[in-house]
């Protein structure tokens, strides 16, 4: 019989040694260029989610560093070129996010370009004393979907998306998150840290008993199998199992009996589940029960969770796609995280992007398109979001701030941390290839 769902068991993976990490990476205005002038120009980004181009005219702004790419669903399908008309290099379009157009037209000059971003007229055309040539088009941007999701790649010669996103496509396809899921939050923060800071946030567990210890009871930080696949890399962190951590001292100081007894956290998830936590009285007896019952509420409410096997309904399936984009997936929901680089090329200020798909019954309509919103980390905004990624994001100006001392000279990193170091192997790649 064929295994259903992500697999799980463990991959083989390279080894890339045991070298400090040099502080300049994170630091320097000449590497962030670096970065710019062989990375972000030849790796295949993600953009955005397929349904804001799902009908001919749609299109949306992608924005990378000092790069506009315009994202447009024309006659002849999905299509990318550069955010500038071929006259004087004015943007053609010049509020971010999203819209519909029957074509581009300059707000300048008012040259007009096809939804292809062929050129189609230009005013006064015979007033140029040389030819403009009748193909005359905007660059193109290479663009391909997966999984309800656009990339975009400025390199003509780059690899297919297919193969640059290898085995972790495969083991996120059973999601479907083009049919299964919908955008329910987006918003934009900036952090006053590099963009990989932001990345490696995501990177490693290890940093889970220093300021998510409330979690500890009902989560393995310890036990948590990675896995670097390619390009990119993986962890899965199981729910409903308390870490090694969490001791029984450490429970019976709150008034349980051990460590594996349940949690007032815990007897919450039960509760909400609709099971009596008074019916169970150890997390190794209740996991099984919870798994059995998040598969029943999903059939339930109309949530196809057919392709998915019972270990992925109560753990966390985390995926990390080269180079800027962390998937955080649970059975209700993901979270999609990206780290931006910031346009002013500020090596030490970033733009970190929040998007949450929830996941809706199949083949329903999803709700209406969420208002894309832009905030400072800091201004308050940031209280509106789960309490563990304002832990997260609380982190990262002082971790650049101590980067910048002369007492720290680079990243020591343990072996439970090597997805951050298989990070930077792959970014050394393109740096240096």
């Amino acid at each position: 019989m064929a295994k259903i769902g992500t697999p799980l068991e463990k991959f083989p993976e390279p080894v890339h040694g045991t070298s400090e990490i040099p502080k300049h990476r994170y630091l320097d205005r000449s590497f962030a260029a670096l970065e710019e002038e062989r990375m972000w120009c030849r790796a295949w980004l993600y953009a955005g989610p397929s349904s804001d181009v799902r009908e001919v005219g749609d299109f949306f702004r992608f924005e990378i560093g000092n790069e506009s790419i315009l994202v447009v669903r024309s006659r002849g399908g999905l299509r990318a070129f550069y955010n500038t008309c071929q006259h004087r290099g004015s943007q053609l379009v010049l509020e971010p996010g999203c819209g519909h157009a029957r074509r581009f037209t300059c707000p300048y000059h008012l040259w007009s370009y096809d939804l292809d971003g062929t050129l189609v007229h230009v005013p006064d055309r015979a007033d140029f004393p040389a030819t403009i040539p009748e193909d005359l088009a905007i660059p193109a941007v290479r663009v391909a979907e997966w999984n309800g999701l656009v990339f975009v790649n400025m390199d003509p010669e780059a690899e297919p998306l297919e193969d640059f996103l290898g085995v972790s496509a495969e083991h996120l396809a059973p999601y479907d998150f083009a049919n299964n899921y919908h955008l329910a939050i987006d918003q934009t923060f900036e952090w006053a840290c590099n963009w990989k800071a932001g990345v490696d946030a995501f990177n490693e567990v290890y940093h889970v008993q220093g300021i998510h210890p409330e979690i500890l009871d009902f989560t393995d930080d310890v036990d948590c199998p990675v896995d670097l696949l390619g390009k990119h890399s993986r962890f899965l962190f199981t729910v409903l199992r308390p870490s090694p951590r969490w001791t029984d001292e450490l429970a019976q100081a709150r008034g349980l009996r051990d460590r594996y007894a349940l949690s007032e956290t815990v007897r919450e998830f039960v509760s909400a589940a609709g099971l009596d936590p008074d019916e169970y009285d150890d997390q190794r007896t209740l996991r099984p029960a919870m798994i059995a019952r998040t598969r029943a509420l999903s059939e339930e409410f109309g949530l196809d969770v057919s392709s998915l096997n019972d270990d992925q309904l109560f753990i966390d399936v985390h995926y990390q796609f080269f180079p800027n984009i962390t998937f955080n997936i649970s059975i209700q929901h993901f979270w999609l995280f990206r780290a931006r680089p910031h346009p002013s090329g500020d090596p030490n200020r970033m733009l970190w992007d929040f998007q949450e798909f929830r996941r809706k019954p199949k083949d329903a309509p999803a709700p209406e398109r969420p208002e894309h919103t832009n905030h400072v980390w800091g201004d308050g905004s940031e209280r509106e979001i789960d309490v563990v990624l304002q832990q997260d994001g609380n982190q990262a100006g002082p971790i650049q701030a101590g980067m910048r001392s002369r007492g720290f000279q680079g990243l020591r990193l343990a072996h439970q941390e090597r997805r951050i170091r298989h990070f930077h192997a792959v970014l050394d790649e393109y740096l240096q290839g």
